[in-house]
């Protein structure tokens, strides 16, 4: 079987759980006297074109704008599943990241470079620097006292973000802005914050994390293709016990690996601040739940950097198309809800998949 065919083979339960979340979908609209195709063109259409006078991609990039903390949250996901890892922790890990970038875009930087490129490298630096910490704590009481990492990461989920409510308290939050009385610190300095795409023609914050983020993708594929270091993160992850026989330390790569998954989530925290998602503030709503969304793309996109780069954007269409359910056709937007459900409960059943298709090839 060729690398293209096995590859094909592999998405195939995840494209079927798609058709089928699809029909079930259509089902529903039929049922409500609404024509699936008509629906389902308009709800693309909104999402990928949407024609305004000065920017006709304007959905694209609304689209683009939710697909990237997705993105970095999935890869922070999969990352981590390639050791044998569940970091069900990117929510925390996101959230220390959007503060390390609010701290060193907001007081750091003041002391270094007021203006240029150096604001940005450095508090992205330390956005980084933040979630490897905070989710290299739980890959040390992985590694150290075999904790398990699933209790770890969502237990430090908890307290990040009650460390987060804190900070930003408009009472006495060591963060918080003083001349507002929400929760939200004060803006970052204009000099670290990304640049925007089509400022002129859009309202959406498409900025230079979304390209960061496709640098990241890129890097994280040849990282695992093509690098000792990832090579080690794939053995312990498909056996630590040969692993550990054929000389690679476990525990050690445990560690790098929850390190360079907060890596990348803290990087998608400092994307949503630093591009604009809330005026260029953290505010205790940013954050959303893409870090929680994260597991379901990695799990849809097959914790592969391009599967994961593909599902977000389909996942990000539906939920800016299905606006035009509501709109256009009377339809309530709690059935992309139940679409995006589906899919995810269906690729999570896969290996029904995978018996009904070796069934079917005569191999069962």
């Amino acid at each position: 079987m060729t690398k293209f065919k096995k590859t094909f083979y592999n998405m195939l339960p995840s494209l079927l759980a798609v058709l089928i979340a699809l029909l079930a979908g259509a089902v529903i609209m039929l049922s409500r006297g609404v024509n699936p195709f008509e629906a389902y063109f308009a709800m693309f259409k909104t999402a990928l074109y949407q024609s305004s006078p000065k920017f006709p991609f304007n959905g694209l990039a609304k689209t683009l704008v939710y697909a990237t903390p997705l993105m970095f949250s999935a890869i922070a996901v999969m990352i981590a599943f390639k050791a044998g890892l569940f970091n069900i922790g990117v929510q925390g890990q996101l959230v220390a990241g959007g503060l390390g970038a609010v701290l060193a875009g907001t007081v750091i930087t003041r002391y270094i470079d007021p203006f240029g490129i150096t604001n940005i490298l450095i508090t992205l630096f330390v956005a980084g620097l933040f979630g490897f910490l905070w989710a290299a704590l739980a890959g040390f009481l992985k590694s150290k006292y075999n904790i398990n990492e699933v209790i770890s990461t969502i237990m430090l989920n908890y307290i990040m973000i009650n460390l987060q409510r804190y900070l930003i308290n408009p009472v006495n939050g060591p963060l918080k802005d003083p001349a507002s009385s929400n929760n939200q610190t004060s803006k970052v300095f204009e000099a670290s914050r990304l640049p925007l795409f089509f400022f002129n023609y859009t309202k959406q914050n498409l900025n230079l994390g979304f390209v960061i983020i496709i640098l990241i993708i890129i890097l994280t594929y040849l990282f695992f293709e093509k690098t000792k270091l990832g090579y080690e993160i794939k053995a312990v992850g498909y056996n630590p016990t040969s692993s550990e026989n054929a000389g690679i330390n476990p525990k050690l790569i445990s560690f790098i690996a929850m390190g360079l998954a907060g890596a990348v989530a803290g990087l998608g925290g400092a994307e949503r601040v630093l591009g604009g998602a809330a005026e260029y503030r953290f505010t205790d709503l940013i954050m959303s739940d893409y870090g929680f969304t994260g597991l379901a793309i990695a799990l849809l996109g097959k914790n592969n950097p391009f599967g994961i780069l593909v599902a977000s954007i389909f996942y990000a269409s539906l939920e800016i198309g299905g606006q035009t359910l509501q709109r256009q056709f009377n339809l309530d937007k709690e059935i992309v809800f139940i679409i995006q459900a589906l899919i995810i409960i269906l690729v999570a059943a896969e290996n029904l998949f995978k018996y009904l298709l070796a069934k079917r090839k005569g191999t069962k």
